[in-house]
């Protein structure tokens, strides 16, 4: 065989500032890494020392390492192939290509390039198209939904301004909470469904309209005997939307409280400039937390880590801060407490919809 047909151009290999390229050989069984080099190494966690002259087992946990030595595998048996990885909050894509001489593999060169971003637009397209879905619902059956429900609500009344006895106008008042908790679950549906049709954006002082909150969630607080300690910098304004923003701020802060079970603890709440165009709103308790695996599934519709909630309030948030152009950010660790982080321009363009912020970002 001619070996000038074997030859590499390494350029073509050569991966963006966010990749890396690595080789390997197999010797007496074994995959040894002869060498590796880019950008992407320092952010998943590595340094070239730990990598060449050793095997997978001996850098990475033995769960993935058994997964990519069937890679490795294929490869070294003269097969090009893709698989795509992640360590952390990072995701790549990986490339082998095996060098071949005398019809047997010599060495096999590797490309690993960074797709966090494209991961997370395609995480969002997912979530946008599970809206959908929830849109529709809540279009076609809110009406059905309605309608009997202001029937039932307005005999409900009628009934209970007749009745002498105080147990019935007990159950009639359980009765009508009861259907003022569907219709706002119906109002929840139908805003994921059409949050356009909602939005009124004016200048907004935030740290009254955060007073305010707090102000309304006091009495929830000193029940749990928690205390809401606030540092709010002062005359910070917003193009906002004031009631859906007030909606935001007040189920976040019950959820803190909710989640706050331990007596004398405090929740705090910080308004900061981030920046000239950003403001940053950060709410902090030390209750009972999030784990993982529940971490993961915050934002998906109808999941709650509540027992009796309904997994809409979370989503209708993050809904919310889409609309203003912001984001939504919640760090947590079960038994220790969660900070969530809400980050919003001060001048947000009004016209823009969800769907064109998913495409752009």
């Amino acid at each position: 065989m001619n070996d000038n047909s074997n030859k590499v151009d390494y350029e073509q290999f050569i991966p963006r500032e966010s990749g890396f390229i690595f080789k390997f050989v197999k010797k007496e069984g074994q995959f040894i890494h002869t060498f590796i080099e880019g950008k992407l190494i320092e952010k998943i966690g590595l340094i070239p020392e730990s990598v060449v002259g050793n095997t997978l087992f001996e850098f990475l946990p033995a769960e993935q390492a058994v997964r990519k030595e069937v890679f490795y595998e294929i490869a070294w048996n003269g097969e090009n192939i893709n698989y795509e990885g992640c360590v952390g909050d990072t995701h790549y894509l990986a490339i082998l290509n095996p060098i071949r001489r005398n019809a047997k593999t010599v060495e096999v060169i590797g490309t690993a390039i960074d797709i966090t971003k494209e991961k997370k637009r395609e995480k969002q397209i997912q979530q946008m198209e599970k809206l959908s879905v929830v849109g529709e619902l809540a279009a076609g059956i809110a009406h059905e939904i309605r309608n009997p429900l202001t029937s039932l609500k307005g005999f409900a009344k009628i009934v209970k301004e007749s009745v002498d006895k105080e147990d019935l106008v007990g159950y009639l008042d359980i009765m009508l909470d009861e259907m003022d908790r569907i219709n706002q679950i119906v109002n929840e549906f139908m805003f994921i469904a059409k949050p356009n049709e909602h939005v009124h954006f004016q200048p907004t002082n935030i740290n009254k309209l955060l007073q305010s909150c707090i102000l309304l969630m006091e009495p929830q607080a000193n029940l749990k005997s928690i205390k809401i300690e606030s540092n709010l910098e002062s005359e910070l304004f917003l193009n906002c939307d004031q009631n859906q923003i007030k909606q935001v701020l007040i189920n976040l802060l019950q959820n803190a409280i909710e989640a706050t079970d331990d007596r004398g603890h405090h929740i705090e709440v910080t308004l900061k400039e981030a920046c000239e165009k950003d403001i940053l709103i950060l709410i902090k308790d030390k209750g009972c937390g999030i784990s993982d695996k529940r971490h993961k599934r915050l934002f998906e519709p109808f999941y709650s880590t509540k027992e009796k909630g309904t997994g809409l309030g979370l989503i209708t948030c993050k809904r919310i801060i889409d609309l203003h152009q912001g984001s939504i950010d919640i760090k947590s660790k079960q038994g220790e407490g969660t900070t969530i982080t809400l980050n919003l321009p001060r001048y947000c363009n009004a016209d823009h919809t969800l769907l064109r912020q998913v495409v752009s970002s």
